[in-house]
């Protein structure tokens, strides 16, 4: 089996990408030979036993178009027998182009296709329509989580869906901790400051706190200034900390006493997985995809409602007498090394792919 990936970008090398890393990596010790072209800006060092070439295009969404001519010759120069799997609809759009006319199918595999994210923006409603038309189709799409599939199968009844996970290597086993000091807890964000991660719902929720809790936000992006005057005018100033974009968020969350996710939409939920390796539970809200994290494979409740009050009870529940313990977490620590194995995954990868 060969396999040839069309990627959007791998930098910055953050979840998703990393994910086509792992992918890629667990098929090639699967026996299959694979091979990725990146539509824009670079590769990055450390992945010189991977194939891969880029188009070194813009992350306009220009990149769309530009990118047909030059996939339409680099993937028609592939021999007949290697499929093209094409990552998400920045992905698959181009790639259907690309191919248009051409004897040759393809994969598309699908990472933030939910409602949630519909709804929130514009690029990906267009996207998605297209997706479903002529040669754009797929002849089969895999699909990160349930939610995503289910969102795939509504779109485009009669496509052939199957689900499988992004694999996420086993982590030893990192108990959870106690609330270190009640007088300060200790609540963080992850994630860009744009506003589906909706950001103002937790400066809102830890209005509604005691003034003990204290919230650092760890990334950046367009709405930071908002955000800022949101914890001014609200009198949160000195409880809360931007920290703006850092490299690795690990011993971030290891210092904390709870995540706080109130992300309205989620592709995979990478961040949350972090949380719960260093024994950190979560607070989330409850939408498609994070639903299938929370509680099973990360410790942690979801809101009762997408609201700062809702996401304020939940903070308090987790602080307090709610707090997941060791058995716990050592359950969905046992259940992750199941469900995002990656050997296991490959397999799952080369079975669909076969059918």
């Amino acid at each position: 089996m060969r396999l040839h990936f069309v990627l959007p970008q791998l930098e910055p090398y953050y979840g998703m990408e990393r994910a086509a890393v792992l992918v890629m990596r667990g098929l090639a010790r699967h026996g299959v030979e694979v091979s990725a072209t990146v539509l824009s800006r670079g590769v990055p060092h450390g992945l010189d036993d991977l194939n891969v070439d880029t188009l070194d295009l813009g992350s306009r969404l220009t990149r769309l178009v530009e990118a047909v001519p030059p996939l339409r010759r680099r993937l028609r120069s592939l021999p007949p027998d290697v499929e093209v799997v094409a990552s998400g609809l920045w992905g698959s759009v181009p790639v259907g182009a690309a191919l248009a006319g051409s004897s040759r199918t393809f994969i598309a595999w699908e990472h933030s296709l939910l409602p949630e994210r519909m709804r929130a923006d514009r690029r990906v409603r267009m996207l998605a329509r297209a997706s479903g038309f002529g040669a754009l189709r797929p002849r089969l799409v895999v699909a990160v989580s349930d939610g995503v599939a289910r969102t795939v199968r509504n779109l485009h009844s009669g496509s052939r869906v199957v689900t499988i996970p992004n694999p996420v290597p086993t982590a030893p086993f990192v108990p959870p901790r106690p609330v270190a000091d009640p007088a300060r807890v200790r609540l963080v964000t992850t994630g860009a400051l744009r506003p589906l991660k909706n950001h103002l719902c937790a400066i809102d929720a830890l209005a509604e706190l005691p003034t003990a809790y204290h919230l650092t936000l760890a990334g950046d992006g367009e709405e930071r200034t908002l955000l800022e005057t949101r914890a001014r005018e609200r009198g949160l100033a000195d409880r809360v900390t931007f920290l703006g974009r850092i490299p690795d968020v690990r011993g971030l969350l290891a210092d904390a006493d709870l995540l706080v996710h109130p992300s309205l939409a989620e592709t995979f939920g990478f961040s949350l997985v972090e949380a719960a390796e260093v024994g950190l539970p979560v607070a989330a809200m409850p939408v498609s995809a994070v639903d299938e994290m929370v509680p099973d494979l990360v410790p942690g409740v979801l809101t009762t409602a997408p609201t700062s009050t809702a996401l304020a009870e939940a903070i308090r529940h987790l602080t307090g007498v709610g707090r997941p313990g060791p058995v716990e977490f050592e359950k969905a620590w046992h259940a992750r090394s199941v469900a995002f194995d990656p050997a296991r995954i490959s397999r799952q990868w080369v079975e669909a792919v076969r059918r």
